[in-house]
């Protein structure tokens, strides 16, 4: 029996269709995993790490919950930090992000790039291009320092690991992020609200219009 560590060592072995599947990033000895396995965008093999197809699940959650993950892989979900580092921490893995309208718009970036480093490290962002795509590169490359996220740690309402002194972006923007002073691009925020400022900036800078949101990953 196939013990996967992702979706890439599924497609790899023939699994070919999109669904929910259980791997073990940690070791295949450990608990497996529930995730969503994208088997057809760009060759497949893509895991799931943040999903939004609603606002039946509040993204505005505390420092564990982003963790240890939650949700659920075919609807709304955060995979967990541990396990976003368990599987990227080589620095060999690509970041694909997805923003659908209600208008039928999607946009689309891919990043070359992505890890996360552990919990001890505050789960430090690694970003590196090139990043390419409809979407546009709101992450890495903003134009502004200030929102640059590469380099970041994850903040969360009671973990305020950001460089903005006057406050908590966390708090501030309604869910946790790799936040600098603050952000540019921010996926988390309040579902389908106009408090939902820049969720990828400038191509949309008003969440209420966002249909579905998500983020995947793939080693090269």
């Amino acid at each position: 029996m196939l013990r996967a560590k992702d979706c890439k060592d599924l497609r790899e072995n023939g699994h070919t269709n999109s669904g929910v599947y259980e791997i073990y990033p940690f070791d295949t000895s450990s608990r497996p995993v529930s995730v969503y396995c994208d088997m057809e965008t760009m060759n497949g093999g893509w895991t799931v790490i943040q999903k939004r197809v609603d606002g039946s699940l509040s993204f505005e959650r505390n420092w564990a919950d982003y963790k240890n993950g939650f949700g659920t892989p075919e609807q709304n979900v955060w995979i967990g930090n541990d396990v976003i580092h368990q599987l990227t921490k080589g620095k060999t893995s690509s970041l694909y992000v997805s923003i659908t309208t209600f208008y039928i718009t999607n946009w689309y970036e891919l990043y070359d790039q992505f890890s996360i480093s552990n919990e001890t490290e505050k789960y430090k962002l690694f970003l590196e291009g090139p990043a390419m795509g409809t979407l546009g590169d709101s992450m890495l490359h903003t134009g502004d320092v200030y929102t640059e996220l590469s380099g970041m740690y994850f903040t969360t309402s009671d973990r305020d690991n950001d460089r903005w002194s006057e406050g908590n972006c966390a708090v501030d923007w309604r869910g946790g992020w790799w936040f600098h002073k603050c952000h540019q691009g921010f996926l988390n925020g309040p579902w389908s609200s106009g408090d939902w400022i820049n969720p990828w900036f400038p191509t949309l800078q008003n969440g209420k219009y966002i249909k579905e949101t998500l983020m995947m990953v793939k080693r090269h």
